[in-house]
């Protein structure tokens, strides 16, 4: 794999990996005798799916008179580069953020689209077929984790409207849980940003923006903003969490900004 290749995906027994490299896609089937196979799309996203499949989001070509994208392609493929399915997604100027179902052959995907929103969509593979419907339209939330047992997903707000997160119930994307800042969380200043996810089956981490991280049962009861022991002396007193996400039940890895510069750290919760 060439030293510039960015690593998409890898199965989890680290058996074979898809990377984008040279706008091109990289996919080896079998790490232990590597024989690369390159295919000419220049994917955003690439999430093994199954034990032999792939589906790989790849921005469309401009329009005339265009300077960005106006829709995605949605592809489905074998470990050997083959297209076996292909779909389309109409969304401007995107970017794509695959999260894999822990057991099922589907994805929850994001098209972000910066001031535009983003749609989200849910992309299932049947065989050598492919699906891919828009769930939540009339919302604006993000794909941010499913539960262990794949049961629920947890759906933090877009920027847009950073004032309420949902749980829903997977397959059925029914709204089984909300938490809303207003009510629930009336200390939390700047709303609650994308990142978090489920730290168990039974608890939740969210981030309340520049402020701390959330802690919440499955179904979002009992949330409160953490303190975090020692964290004035990592971020000088000024800096403030970016990103965060779980590890396991009782720690998550925080992304600490101070100063223009960004420190990767890991914090444990005494209770969760």
């Amino acid at each position: 794999m060439p030293s510039a290749a960015k690593l998409l995906d890898a199965r989890a027994d680290l058996g074979a990996l898809v990377a984008a490299v040279d706008g091109g896609l990289c996919i080896v089937a079998d790490t232990l005798h590597p024989s690369a196979v390159v295919v000419a799309a220049a994917a955003d996203s690439a999430t093994i799916i199954a034990p032999d499949r792939i589906v790989v989001t790849v921005p469309g070509a401009h329009a005339e008179g265009r300077s960005f994208s106006e829709f995605h392609r949605v592809l489905l493929m074998d470990l050997k580069g083959v297209v076996l399915d292909e779909r389309r997604v109409e969304a401007d100027a995107a970017w794509a953020h695959a999260l894999v179902h822990p057991t099922d052959p589907a994805l929850l995907c994001d098209f972000i689209m910066g001031q535009d929103g983003s749609l989200l969509a849910v992309i299932r593979a049947d065989g050598d077929a492919l699906t891919v419907r828009e769930v939540f339209p009339a919302e604006a939330f993000v794909n941010r984790g499913f539960s262990p047992d794949g049961t629920r997903v947890l759906l933090p707000p877009y920027p847009s409207d950073p004032n309420r997160a949902v749980v829903a119930t997977w397959p059925e994307l029914d709204i089984a849980a909300r938490l809303e800042v207003a009510e629930d969380l009336p200390e939390v200043q700047m709303g609650i940003d994308v990142w978090g996810g489920f730290l168990d089956d039974e608890h939740v981490l969210l981030l309340a923006t520049e402020q701390g991280p959330i802690v919440a049962t499955a179904d979002l009861g009992g949330a409160e903003v953490v303190p975090l022991v020692g964290f004035d002396a990592v971020s000088d007193g000024e800096g403030f969490i970016e990103i965060a996400a779980p590890l396991a039940p009782d720690r998550f890895a925080a992304v600490v900004w101070r100063d223009g510069t960004r420190q990767t750290t890991v914090w444990r919760l005494e209770r969760v």
